[in-house]
């Protein structure tokens, strides 16, 4: 009896599109939330998003979409190293507050808060490690190009751990911007025009890091932020 020929395309494609799919599910259980409850215009809502799409590289696969063992490998190294990050800055956080003899009422309610959300992390954080453990071992079952390309684009993401929650530490200057917005969004919903969100940025964090006008009417136009006034200063007559 003739043995089938071994398919390599479909072998390939079977393999990134089991890992992309796991991905999509581990995705579903990220914890971390930069608004407390409650309701806010879709424009804020919108950048908690972005900055989520910042933080988790991995919520760009999309179900359906061909895949290749480069972008998955980055995909999954940028995830893991921020998964170690926010382990390692927990357990800071749980050593600072037990160092401390005494605990004020609001103290406990941000500890309360804190293991709820570490829970969440939790559950977010063995998921992800059950995928980095099932992707890494399947990478040896591909061929050397594949295989080659998975693991340098995952160790090259997996360096880039960040160091710290400082604008500046985490992704792009798009990240500063987004923090920025969503901790002062009363008062960027004040302003009349793009100018002025423009002009308050590069007050607040320079006229490097916030780019030129364009680049904050395109920021602008991302995340659905409209103000009552064009965004262009009116001409000088």
């Amino acid at each position: 009896m003739e043995a089938e020929s071994f398919d390599l395309e479909k072998h390939r494609a079977e393999w990134l599109e089991r890992l992309a799919n796991e991905a999509i599910k581990t995705d579903e259980l990220w914890p971390l939330k930069f608004l407390p409850e409650g309701d806010y215009p879709k424009w804020v809502e919108r950048v908690e998003y972005e900055l989520g799409q910042v933080m988790l590289p991995v919520a760009k696969v999309k179900e359906g979409v061909e895949h290749t063992p480069r972008q998955l490998g980055a995909l999954l190294g940028h995830e893991c190293a921020y998964a170690v990050f926010l382990v390692e800055l927990l357990n800071d956080q749980a050593t600072t507050a037990q160092a401390k003899e005494t605990a004020t009422a609001n103290d406990k309610e941000k500890s309360e808060t804190t293991m709820a959300a570490n829970d969440s992390f939790g559950k977010w954080y063995s998921a992800l490690r059950r995928l980095a453990k099932r992707a890494l071992c399947s990478s040896v079952d591909q061929i050397y190009e594949d295989m080659s390309d998975f693991l340098l684009a995952y160790s090259n993401a997996f360096a880039r751990k960040p160091k710290t929650l400082k604008a500046g530490s985490i992704g792009s200057t798009n990240f500063e911007i987004y923090i920025y917005l969503i901790r002062f969004w009363r008062n960027i919903e004040q302003l009349k025009s793009v100018f002025d969100l423009h002009q308050l940025l590069r007050k607040v964090l320079g006229e490097h890091r916030t780019g030129n006008l364009k680049r904050v009417e395109k920021i602008c136009q991302r995340i659905g932020l409209h103000f009552r006034k064009p965004g262009r200063p009116p001409n000088p007559k």
